[in-house]
């Protein structure tokens, strides 16, 4: 238990901790890990990874779904970020100082975010140019020059914007852009919350996700050609209007201790196995924000689901997606140049022991890079300790008494 306390997520003075959240994390980055194993072994292994959905077992469509668990990050977020907003109008709560949020996510997110651009330009100046064309990692053959013009561009979230594709060398980053286009935005998002008809406002709600969903189905099939809308806050906004309602629901419906019911436990399994089931179906664009806000509410109201969501090691681990993320995709292409060997030449069942070897490295490698890189930027009033200490380093030594009776 006091390793657990070290690495658990630092949370501010008498803000609420929500295990469920940090669970919901920890079952989205679990699925992205296997998502990339899978993508990645298939590289190595000369197995297709695009093939027909038909004739491709569980695991591998389960593997497959993966990829979704960063539609389940961006629906988290959408409730997190709007909660005070929320909470401000619909319960009268104390005002949200707007400077004060901005501060805290620059403060919060940016050094780890920073640091990781350091290490990923240095790989690229002194390892990855030995390396091989890789495809769903890294592809050019001048990865040096090619890094200083696209890690630039990502230290303000504008790699996609401009270039109309993913970051280079981690191309996971993209989604981090789109997470900051939405924290600026969400201020402004959660202007939503003054309506005070309940009916109209969630109405609203919904009718939002259906449109934003709709443009998505017309616009999907040339995601190649309109990269800047598909991988955009704008091409995503549905999953962040379902944190809204659940939002929503969590302060005015369910309160702190929400009634349980085991239909939800039932729920939350058949929602995963529709969206692993039917996610290569053209209508999975329009079910997957409802399938994720069913899996979000079943978190709180199933009491398995809450249970095991809650537990301390699952919300801990949750708690740390963000390092996780960043540095999961890099981990694994080292890691299969060492656990090729372990290939049995069946692939699904490959899947399974490369995805259980690796998270196991990667979760317990990312809790040390946790604890030294982000973990430090949680306390919210580290820069004052910081300049502090600075001041006390650079600040001149008082004049002592047999100085003062020389003058």
């Amino acid at each position: 238990m006091k390793l657990l306390r070290h690495l658990s997520r630092v949370t501010s003075t008498g803000r609420v901790l929500l295990p469920q959240i940090d669970g919901l994390r920890f079952i989205a980055i679990m699925a992205v890990i296997a998502f990339h194993v899978s993508l990645i072994c298939s590289f190595h292994f000369g197995v297709p990874h695009e093939s027909d959905a038909a004739t491709k077992g569980v695991v591998n469509k389960a593997v497959d779904a993966g990829h979704l668990g960063v539609n389940l990050f961006f629906a988290i977020s959408g409730f997190i970020l709007v909660l005070p907003f929320a909470r401000r109008h619909l319960l009268e709560a104390s005002p949200v100082s707007l400077r004060a949020y901005f501060i805290r996510r620059i403060t919060r997110l940016e050094p780890p975010y920073i640091i990781h651009l350091g290490v990923l330009f240095v790989l690229c100046c002194t390892v990855f140019k030995r390396f091989p064309s890789h495809p769903a990692l890294y592809y050019t053959d001048m990865p040096a020059s090619y890094a200083w013009d696209h890690i630039f561009p990502s230290l303000v979230y504008a790699n996609g914007l401009l270039y109309g594709a993913h970051p280079y060398p981690n191309i996971v980053l993209w989604s981090l852009e789109i997470e900051v286009q939405f924290y600026i935005l969400a201020p402004a998002l959660a202007l939503i919350f003054m309506i005070r008809q309940k009916k109209f406002r969630r109405g609203l709600l919904v009718g939002l996700v259906l449109v934003a969903t709709s443009v998505c189905c017309l616009i999907s099939p040339t995601y190649d050609t309109f990269y800047r809308y598909g991988f955009s806050l704008a091409g995503n906004i549905q999953y962040f209007l379902t944190g809204f309602l659940l939002c929503d629901l969590y302060l005015l419906e369910w309160g702190v201790a929400p009634r349980q019911n085991r239909i939800w436990d039932v729920l939350f399994l058949s929602a995963c196995g529709i969206i692993i089931a039917f996610q290569a179906f053209a209508t999975m664009e329009i079910m997957l924000p409802w399938l994720i806000f069913v899996i979000c509410i079943a978190a709180f109201k199933g009491p398995l689901c809450a249970k095991f969501l809650g537990n301390r090691w699952i919300a801990t681990i949750g708690g740390m997606c963000y390092t996780i993320y960043m540095y999961h995709l890099l981990m694994i292409s080292v890691l299969i140049r060492l656990t090729a060997k372990l290939q049995t030449h069946i692939f699904w069942l490959d899947l399974i022991i490369q995805t259980a070897v690796m998270s196991v490295v990667i979760v317990t490698s990312c809790a040390l890079l946790f604890v030294l890189f982000e973990r430090p930027f949680m306390q919210r009033d580290w820069p004052a300790k910081l300049w502090a200490a600075i001041r006390s380093h650079t600040k001149p030594p008082p004049e002592t008494a047999a100085a003062k009776a020389d003058l």
